[in-house]
Order: C-alpha cells, then sequence, then structure tokens
C-alpha cells in the first residue's frame, strides 16, 4: 500500500520534515558570540623590572620541585638547577642558564596573577606568601616573607604596581 507505514517505521516525507525542522531550529540558534577585547595584563607590567627584581625572588624562594618548580602549578617558575623547560636529563642540562622562552614564561605565569586589575595589596603573589597577622592566606608552603615590609615582597608590590626597570641600575 502506497503512504501507509509500519508501526515503528516513519514515512519518508515525516522523516525528511523532522530533519528539515532539526536543520533549521540548529541554524537559527546559532548567533555570533562577540567579546570585547581586554587588556593583557603583562602590558602593563615592566619585563626588566621582573628579570632583574622579581623573578630571582621567584627562582630562590619559590621554585622547588614540590612547590612552584611544578608545571602543575598556577605559578610556575622554571630555574636553573630545578624546572626546566627542556631537556632535565643530566645535571649539565639543569645548570645551563635560562632559555628567553623560560624567561618569558616566568615572566607571564606572574603577570598572569595581575588579571582582571587586582591591586598589588591584595594580589595572591603576594598575600599567599604573607603571615597570616600581616594578611596573607592559605599557602601551602607557609609564609615566605615576614610581613608586607620584607624586602621582597615590596619588590614584587613594586613591579605589580607598574615599577619600571632595574632598581640599582643593570642586573
Amino acid at each position: 500500500m502506497r503512504g501507509a507505514w509500519v508501526i515503528g517505521e516513519p514515512s519518508r516525507a515525516v522523516m525528511m520534515r523532522t530533519l528539515l525542522t532539526a536543520f533549521v531550529i540548529t541554524v537559527a540558534g546559532c548567533t555570533t558570540v562577540g567579546n570585547a577585547p581586554v587588556d593583557n595584563p603583562a602590558d602593563g607590567l615592566d619585563r626588566d623590572r621582573f628579570a632583574c627584581a622579581v623573578e630571582p625572588i621567584l627562582a630562590r624562594d619559590c621554585s622547588y620541585t614540590g612547590c612552584h618548580g611544578n608545571e602543575q602549578f598556577p605559578l610556575r617558575v622554571y630555574s636553573v638547577g630545578k624546572l626546566r623547560a627542556g631537556s632535565m636529563d643530566t645535571l649539565d642540562d639543569r645548570l645551563v642558564t635560562l632559555t628567553d622562552d623560560e624567561r618569558r614564561a616566568n615572566f607571564e605565569s606572574a603577570a598572569a596573577f595581575a588579571f582582571g586589575g587586582v591591586a598589588p595589596d591584595d594580589n595572591q603573589l603576594i598575600r599567599k606568601a604573607l603571615p597570616a597577622q600581616s594578611g596573607g592566606y592559605a599557602h601551602l608552603g607557609g609564609a615566605i616573607f615576614t610581613g608586607r615590609s620584607d624586602a621582597r615582597a615590596v619588590a614584587i608590590h613594586d613591579w605589580l604596581d607598574g615599577g619600571a626597570g632595574c632598581p640599582g641600575g643593570a642586573p
């Protein structure tokens, strides 16, 4: 019988209408989503100041393999003798000077904490390493700085606050 269909088997016309309807709904539901571009927080931070005043602090005090010398952490720090982006098969591989890519990655990792315009006084890059009585909190490594006036905290604060160039001249 023409036009008849077996129970459980839709006719070709019903199938085509269903597919066409699904297609129209899908296409009609597609919209272009546009997000306004956001400023890159790294653009307002001085790379030279980071290299001479901040990166040495992070490399010395934060880059242990159980801490931020670990690629899995939000703040990841490459440093000589510890975490390296390249081969770490031999001691010689670990002891070569940081590459430009490793330095750039260190800068970007730390600069990411400036995203969203967080004021330096409230920035986690400083606050997590402070003792609780100075406004610090929840740092698994404990307090690294002695307080907000600790020279290391001040150096990071000044960099986050737009400080430029190397204090005291070239490194």
